[in-house]
């Protein structure tokens, strides 16, 4: 045999060894072994019916972009919440516009075993030393999508809005295995979220698989804003020798309880890199029971503990891929619970405020019973709360009731106001147009202009101009043009009606 002949032998046996090297050992073993954790987040908004109509725009050159996004998000939205369906006048507007769109083609890095890059000869070792590179070649993959939306009601008044965000950046090798730490589903929204468990196991996606994760994850983000969410979601255990192995056990069986017990006794390892993958499956555990639990504070208090396992888990081994994840959408879930809690608490406080002085001191106002609505009490409670006032000093001019139709106050509750209007006329004078009214109804949506001449018109004023009550009315939306308004009708004599106090 010549000499190139046994080079060429030589650099076959090259390639033969790197497409049969084992891959390294992950900290979860070469089969990973995977639980299914039914993942359930409440909503960050309540709709306010069960009409939709979604709009989705983008610059992008893929005419087909927008078309499949908005059927994606109109088919997740609808498998969230059965009762919801698409209408040309719907109660609720979704309008997306995507920002941003690229995937743009693999990047391969092609270099021989000693770590030369190729070179560019075409002799037969030259070439055959391209295809050694080739097969053994890492290629990055990488992708991005952005979507702003809102959330409008009838009246156009938004309801939420939010920037979202979908980026994809792995590295292959020639066998398919994922050699980075990009994780998929990595997003920077608000509420930002990462879904699913790992899957470099997978294998690099088709340009037509990269596009359609991006707009699921995406897709997926606006609708846990919109709808509840119910999902099942797949989550790596840590495989080790001994209690580890015996608490996966009873995890992959559901007996949670049983394997965060087996955790958190066991002792930990010496070295803290090992302990890690410890305290990731107590992380496991926790965020487990989490989803099961009915009641919303023990799931807080799951969460929580799941937070903190996964990032002593991280704190202790940085450089684990697969740990990255579950902290992210530990915390998404985290966030979307805080403001659940939010809402509960101002419901709980409208109601405590409600039953101790029901009239405010001066008659139920437009205000008070938007803060009802707003604050979630449900209509009858509401409807209770209008009959059983022993005053009331209702707004029900065109104006006010707009005001009230747009804070989403109820046709059946517009109704009983005029009635009990009719019924108790307020017993303590009303003093004029106060702050609280301008606010209300520049959250209400309506046009400065409209606002002006309400002011203009007013026979009685009360506004608190001074330096506290003019930072109040700034922060609650009210415009320059707005507050000048108010400043100049101050300056006619007089601010109340004669005879009022």
């Amino acid at each position: 045999m010549n000499r190139s002949a046994k080079i060429v032998v030589l650099a076959t046996l090259g390639v033969a060894a790197l497409l049969t090297a084992p891959a390294g050992a992950q900290g979860f073993g070469a089969n990973k072994e995977k639980v299914t954790l039914q993942r359930k987040l409440p909503a960050l908004i309540h709709l306010p019916g069960e009409t939709i109509k979604i709009t989705v725009t983008s610059a992008d050159e893929d005419g087909a972009l927008p078309y499949d996004f908005q059927a994606l998000l109109e088919t997740e939205l609808l498998k969230d919440d059965p009762n919801l369906r698409d209408d040309d006048n719907p109660s609720t507007q979704i309008i997306c516009q995507i920002t941003e769109y690229s995937h743009p083609e693999p990047i391969y890095t092609n270099k021989l075993g000693t770590g030369q890059a190729v070179g560019a000869s075409n002799s037969p070792l030259s070439q055959l030393s391209r295809t050694a590179s080739k097969i053994g070649a890492t290629q990055r993959i990488t992708g991005k999508i952005d979507v702003s939306f809102q959330a409008k009601d009838a009246t156009g008044r938004v309801l939420i809005s939010d920037n979202i965000d979908s980026t994809y950046d792995r590295e292959f090798d020639s066998a398919g295995n994922s050699t980075s730490h990009g994780v998929f589903g990595q997003v920077s929204g608000t509420f930002s979220h990462a879904k699913g468990g790992a899957k470099s196991e997978d294998g690099p996606p088709t340009p037509a698989e990269l596009r359609s994760r991006l707009i699921i994850d995406a897709v997926q983000q606006i609708a846990e804003h919109l709808v509840d969410s119910n999902e099942n979601v797949d989550v790596l255990l840590a495989r080790k020798d001994g209690p580890l192995e015996e608490g996966d056990k009873d995890a992959m069986t559901g007996l949670w309880e049983r394997a965060l017990e087996t955790y958190e006794t066991a002792p930990p390892f010496p070295k803290p890199e090992e302990d890690a993958y410890r305290l990731y499956d107590i992380g496991v555990a926790y965020e487990a029971l989490a989803y099961q639990a009915e009641d919303q504070k023990a799931a807080m208090k799951y969460l929580d503990q799941a937070a903190i396992n996964y990032g002593k888990a991280i704190d202790a081994k940085p450089d684990e891929k697969y740990f990255v994840e579950p902290q992210k959408r530990i915390e998404t879930a985290i966030a979307h619970y805080r403001e659940l809690q939010k809402e509960q608490d101002d419901a709980a406080r409208a109601k405590t405020d409600l039953a101790a002085n029901p009239a405010g001191g001066k008659g139920l106002t437009n205000a008070q019973v938007i803060t009802m609505v707003k604050s979630g009490i449900d209509e009858a409670t509401v409807l209770q709360a209008i009959r059983g006032a022993a005053a009331v000093n209702f707004d029900l001019s065109p104006a006010g009731q707009k005001a009230l139709t747009a804070g989403g106050v109820s046709p059946r509750e517009l109704s009983e106001m005029k009635t009990q209007a009719a019924k108790k006329p307020a017993t303590i004078v009303h003093k004029g147009l106060n702050n609280t009214q301008i606010i209300t109804m520049v959250k209400a949506g309506m046009e400065d202009q409209t606002i002006i001449q309400t002011i203009n018109g007013a026979s009685a004023i009360d506004f608190d101009l001074s330096p506290t009550g003019q930072q109040t009315l700034v922060s609650s939306g009210v415009s320059a043009h707005v507050l000048n308004a108010m400043k100049a009708r101050s300056q006619r004599k007089p601010t109340t009606t004669p005879g009022h106090a």
